[in-house]
């Protein structure tokens, strides 16, 4: 799956944040976890629609859960030009384990309540 590019202004420092990243551990069983990523722009972003179709893709795949950071990182990084690039995944406690990976630049994820979900 490739994500399109969208030209945007040089230097903007973009951050996106996703609470719905779901993926398959190499177990088989489900992990849940918030997707955090940072970055500065070199004239491009990538269409949240797309971005949206991937993080729904990884459903369907298998990762062991230190390297699913790595894994979008690297989607990211072969589809736009960036500076500065960081992906923090928050993953659910398991078994009372509570795990943050993160790969590229570290950063601390801004979390914000989501005003329009409902109750």
């Amino acid at each position: 799956m490739t994500l399109r590019k969208i030209a945007i202004k040089e230097n903007s420092n973009i951050e996106y944040s996703s609470p719905e990243l779901l993926f398959l551990g190499s177990s088989g069983q489900p992990y849940r976890g918030s997707l955090y990523i940072r970055f500065i722009s070199k004239g491009e972003t990538f269409d949240l629609r797309d971005f949206k179709q991937y993080i729904t893709s990884l459903r369907q795949m298998t990762f062991n859960a230190e390297d699913i950071a790595y894994e979008i990182f690297t989607k990211i990084q072969s589809n736009i030009l960036t500076e500065s690039l960081g992906v923090v995944v928050d993953l659910s406690a398991r078994g009372g384990i509570q795990q943050r990976v993160s790969f590229g630049v570290e950063f601390l994820p801004i979390k914000k309540a989501n005003i329009f979900q409902v109750s």
